[in-house]
């Protein structure tokens, strides 16, 4: 039988999906390999060899290796040389070390330029690293006419390895742009489990975000704003949630097993983003409220924190103010009342006016406030019916999203924290509530929040109840 929650089988998961998406929505499945194993570090050279093949490249090739100056050890041997020991018999290799002059890699632009620079005139990549790495890797290669790109995956920290778009800083703003699908992507257990402890935890907190960022997705296509909602998709995320994680005490101690099922189920997520031509399937209210941390500490020079481990703490807010919606009568459509433009202008350069003196952060934000309010005036009647039989939805939504109180505890047996306080960099209470007051003002998607807003019930005491149990 079909095991549609392996992504390691991917004839499997093509076969699945020719067979749900009979009309051809979803992307491609265009991944060549994926190994979660304790030695696909030892798999470089065969990943190389089937990558260059499928490329329609033969003999020696000219390969750039992309790491960060970040030192990753495996079992006390340098991995990048690892790497390089397996390929150099076969093929030229140059390393490029990326130095961007933070503590971190960050994904700007000028990183990605400097990327794009350096694999001139390669046959293939390869990148070693965790997921920031592994992104600009993937704009690289696309930049340079869709160049195969084998990512050896260093961290178990994001769900951003087997997808075909990256997150990268455009303006000082998070934004998500396509990219390419790596050619494979291998993870090897035994790194991933040596990797530093907040890397794994942090990857929990983006993973729990799977049992509420469906339904932000789902209502948004309710609403006519979103087309790239298709059943296959919802389908692959409900098996991949189909237990609950149990084994997230095993994520703190890197214990094997339990790295080996974070991996997988992080690779999937990535692979459902990837086919369904949309991180919004896996990027609701939480994710957005980690971005507005992110945009806080990039605007004013600081370190930003670990992009999941937000996400994680930005879940419990979620999940209190969708069962929210789903269990009492606070969506009533009487109270829902179309946003007028100039009011969200002013809402938006007051939100992050302060952040640059330039204002380009606020124009940026406000440039896709624009484009949601289009939709949502373009799609004004789906709004009144939604509102109108939003008992009938919330059955649908019930399936999508987990009590705060069954995320917490896995939240916290997994080692990720469980409060703004205890993040590093630790969020103050007034930069949390900042973060989620205006979460829904960043971005051209539409959340719970949004609607939240437009019915008149975003207020600070709906506010301070959701963010209750996250404050320090």
């Amino acid at each position: 039988m079909l095991d549609i929650s392996d992504p390691t089988d991917l004839d499997g998961l093509r076969q699945f999906l020719r067979q749900e998406d009979p009309g051809k929505r979803l992307a491609s499945l265009d991944l060549l390999g994926m190994e979660i194993s304790d030695t696909a570090h030892l798999r470089v050279l065969e990943a190389v060899q089937a990558s260059l093949a499928r490329a329609g490249k033969s003999g020696r090739a000219s390969i750039v290796m992309l790491t960060d100056k970040t030192t990753i050890q495996r079992q006390g041997q340098r991995l990048s040389h690892l790497v390089e020991g397996q390929i150099k018999g076969s093929h030229d290799i140059r390393t490029v070390a990326l130095d961007d002059g933070h503590a971190t890699l960050h994904a700007d632009e000028k990183t990605l330029d400097a990327a794009a620079a350096a694999v001139v005139g390669a046959d293939l990549i390869v990148t070693i690293g965790s997921g920031t790495m592994t992104d600009v890797g993937k704009v690289a290669t696309s930049r340079s006419g869709g160049l195969p790109q084998v990512a050896v995956q260093t961290a178990a920290s994001v769900d951003g390895f087997t997808d075909n778009v990256s997150v990268v800083l455009r303006n000082g703003v998070k934004r998500t742009i396509p990219s390419s699908w790596p050619a494979v992507v291998l993870a090897d257990v035994v790194t991933i489990g040596e990797a530093p402890r907040e890397l794994n935890t942090s990857g929990f907190g983006e993973a729990i975000s799977l049992f509420t960022a469906p339904a932000d997705w789902y209502l948004s296509n309710l609403l006519g704003l979103d087309n790239t909602f298709h059943p296959a998709s919802m389908a692959l995320l409900k098996a991949a949630a189909a237990e609950p994680p149990t084994w997230s005490g095993g994520v703190a101690s890197g214990e094997a097993e339990a790295i080996r099922k974070l991996t997988r189920l992080l690779a999937l997520r990535g692979i459902v983003s990837g086919v369904s031509n949309t991180t919004a399937c896996l990027s609701g209210v939480e994710h957005v409220i980690s971005h507005m941390l992110d945009l806080h500490h990039a605007a004013h020079h600081q370190a930003i924190g670990l992009h999941g481990a937000q996400v994680g703490v930005a879940s419990l807010v979620a999940s209190k103010l969708w069962r929210r919606a789903i269990e009492t009568d606070l969506i009533k459509p009487e109270k829902l009342k179309k946003p007028d433009p100039d009011a969200m202008q002013r809402r938006i350069t007051q939100a992050f006016g302060h952040l640059d003196k330039t204002g380009s952060i606020a124009a940026e934000c406000w440039s896709d406030g624009q484009k949601k309010l289009t939709l949502v005036e373009k799609n004004w009647s789906r709004f009144v019916e939604v509102t109108k039989t939003w008992a009938t939805h919330c059955v649908e939504f019930g399936k999508m999203v987990q009590p705060a109180e069954t995320l917490r505890p896995a939240l916290v047996a997994s080692g990720s924290p469980a409060t703004f306080g205890a993040l590093k960099p630790s969020i103050s209470p007034e930069l949390a509530r900042w973060a989620v007051k205006n979460c829904h003002l960043m971005r051209n998607r539409f959340n719970l929040a949004d609607l939240l807003d437009m019915m008149g019930l975003w207020t600070d005491e709906l506010i301070d109840w959701a963010m209750k149990d996250v404050m320090p």
